[in-house]
């Protein structure tokens, strides 16, 4: 019996605590959430680029109207698009017959990631 008192008055004197596993630590984030509309200039001329980060990782980008050769240009952005969210990074290699265009994605995105950065 003398035990059980003891616990329960060391449990009373030095308190108890559970962990709140919801929350999260704060973090100094290198970037700010948000959409990003920047523009890129490819082979087929002009087209805009939306770049969206949460948690200093790519979420989405988005390649609005453009007129690169399906064949090949939008395919280069498709496989771009999906390396640089794979890798959360703009800094990717260009693709190979879509130079111009994917060079102009590329240029975009770390348009975007300036547009965002936390001062």
């Amino acid at each position: 019996m003398k035990k059980i008192i003891l616990f329960l008055m060391m449990m009373m004197l030095f308190g108890c605590t559970q962990k709140d596993e919801t929350q999260k630590p704060t973090q100094n984030r290198t970037y700010n959430d948000g959409t990003y509309t920047t523009s890129a200039m490819g082979y087929g001329g002009e087209f805009q680029v939306e770049l969206t980060l949460k948690d200093d990782k790519i979420q989405d980008i988005v390649v609005k109207e453009h007129n690169e050769t399906p064949s090949i240009g939008g395919v280069a952005l498709e496989q771009m698009i999906e390396t640089m969210k794979k890798e959360n990074t703009y800094d990717v290699d260009t693709i190979s017959g879509a130079t111009k265009t994917t060079q102009g994605l590329k240029d975009a995105v770390k348009s975007g990631f300036a547009k965002a950065k936390n001062q």
